[in-house]
């Protein structure tokens, strides 16, 4: 990869013209004349837009190219690298990555690409988010929106789409919806940008109990998709969609979507998406109670998902592996793996709300009834805050059961009762 050079404007045009054996005279005429065009090699005075114009198209390059020191096709030769870097990220490369993720960036920005340098920018958010460090994750985008304005349709879409995951996880589900969706009613005007937009709507308006609207953006994806260029962008939609069709029982659509989902991402070399598509393939066998085959998923997603150091899907898939070996009747097994993931949790609301109640139902399977409630009263607590309203829903029933098998009927009907309050708060 070249360097972005530190010479003045007037010396790299005499570089350029010597370097082609050029006299002052044959590059300067019959624009210009040799002297004028010697004061400006010098460096004292600078060339007008129009002359820099006619320099360039003498020495076959655009202006931009000859301003900056830009050799002939860097940017495509940038992008290409950090194409190149995202399948090292995707694969489990991290290190590799983010040196040539920062190395793009800089090189990028002594060239003002700043479409590239956006793109390199982007790059490096999506390292903190495999690193599952969402702070960081969110001030790295945020960083990259600065140079938003000169971003391809699609680039800016997934700006927008990974910030609102960092809001969703860090408990701002509303923040993370309302952004989305004022991005769509600003109408982008490429098909890969508005799915890329309605895939990011889909989970968060699930867990907020919004059904319908997800299932409109279901809809709406499911035909944006045919028209959309991207293979990722489609995979990721696919993956989502799924969970509206599990929603509405439609198993069928839900495994075509994941089938689907899982052959894209493999075809371009995604693994760590690919290993996020078992991981929603075994949530999704565990929904339909076929229980071992979603341990063995499971089990492979987070593997997979541990092996190219991707934290945030191995906590998801450890959970919902815990969630499985529960309900197999092993709970000492399922407190540990809950226990292994622990630490990670503080970064994500969602999943610290679940393995909270999770938590609750290991200890009410172990003959515990007062940590489980203590635990679930936890949980209803951590997803009623982030109005993760079919969670807290689910919770609440589990509490107010807890809580009348050991005789306490008014805070039973209590916890109903908040559990109702939360389903009034979705418009499923």
């Amino acid at each position: 990869m070249t360097s972005a050079p530190a010479e003045p404007l007037g010396a790299r045009i005499r570089r350029l013209r010597t370097d082609r054996g050029w006299t002052q005279r044959e590059l300067a005429e019959p624009g210009y004349d040799r002297g004028f065009l010697a004061k400006v090699e010098t460096g004292s005075r600078p060339p007008s837009e129009e002359m820099l114009a006619y320099l360039a198209q003498r020495l076959g390059l655009t202006v931009d190219e000859l301003r900056f020191g830009r050799p002939p096709g860097v940017a495509a030769e940038l992008r290409a690298s950090l194409d190149e870097g995202y399948r090292d990220l995707e694969q489990g490369r991290v290190a590799d990555a983010g040196t040539r993720f920062a190395a793009v960036a800089k090189e990028a920005a002594g060239y003002h690409l700043d479409d590239v340098e956006c793109y390199a920018r982007f790059c490096q958010a999506e390292v903190k988010w495999q690193l599952f460090d969402v702070s960081e994750a969110q001030r790295a985008l945020e960083h990259a929106e600065e140079l938003a304005g000169a971003a391809p349709p699609w680039l800016r879409a997934m700006i927008v789409h990974r910030w609102s995951g960092c809001r969703y996880l860090s408990g701002d589900a509303g923040t993370a919806i309302a952004r989305v969706e004022a991005e769509l009613a600003a109408r982008p005007a490429d098909p890969d940008a508005e799915l890329c937009l309605l895939t990011a709507l889909i989970h968060p308006l699930m867990e907020m109990g919004g059904l319908h609207r997800a299932r409109r953006a279901a809809d709406d994806g499911r035909r944006l998709a045919r028209a959309a260029s991207r293979p990722d962008f489609v995979a990721r939609f696919h993956r989502q969609a799924s969970q509206v069709w599990q929603a509405i029982g439609r198993a069928d659509r839900a495994d075509e979507d994941l089938t689907e989902a899982c052959r894209l991402f493999a075809s371009v070399g995604f693994d760590r998406d690919a290993a996020r598509c078992r991981w929603a393939r075994g949530y999704f066998l565990r929904r339909l109670g076929r229980l071992d085959e979603a341990r063995a998923e499971l089990t492979t997603a987070r593997d997979q998902l541990a092996a190219i150091g991707a934290d945030e899907g191995v906590a998801g898939a450890t959970l919902e592996l815990a969630e499985v070996r529960l309900r197999q009747g092993a709970p000492e097994e399922a407190a540990s793996l809950v226990s292994e993931v622990w630490p990670l949790l503080a970064r994500d609301v969602e999943a610290l709300g679940e393995a909270t109640g999770l938590r609750g139902q290991i200890a009410r399977a172990q003959g515990d009834p007062e940590t489980a409630t203590r635990l679930l009263r936890e949980a209803f607590e951590i997803q009623a805050r982030a109005s993760l309203h079919g969670a807290a829903v689910s919770t609440a029933l589990r509490l107010g059961d807890a809580l009348r098998q050991r005789g306490h009927l008014d805070e039973a009907v209590d916890a109903y009762r908040r559990g109702l309050d939360s389903a009034a708060g979705s418009d499923s």
